[in-house]
């Protein structure tokens, strides 16, 4: 668990750039695989960013915690509006893809 909480900068910096990479695969059409595998990358983030969070309040790092929160919680929202708001269109580009 340690070694996870030593690397939580970079794994919000990893999500970030996740995000971005399956926000552009997603609207401009990629193969279902490729899209698959994005969002397991982005899933698998936010569960670590999730346990840096708990380790941080339950190691009372107060400060590191709430922003690690507010990362997470946007992370959270972010991951909502791609793949919730637009369902349709997502169901469609990770069953069938845009071959």
């Amino acid at each position: 668990m340690k070694l996870i909480y030593k690397a939580k900068w970079p794994i919000v910096i990893l999500f970030a750039i996740t995000f971005v990479a399956s926000f552009a695969v997603l609207f401009v059409g990629e193969t279902a695989v490729v899209n698959r595998c994005l969002l397991v990358a982005n899933v698998l983030l936010i569960m670590a960013q999730l346990a840096n969070v708990v380790y941080a309040f339950r190691n009372r790092h107060k400060d590191i915690g709430i922003a690690l929160l507010v990362c997470l919680l946007i992370g959270i929202g972010l991951m909502w509006v791609i793949y919730i708001w637009s369902w349709n269109y997502t169901v469609k580009a990770l069953t069938i893809g845009f071959e």
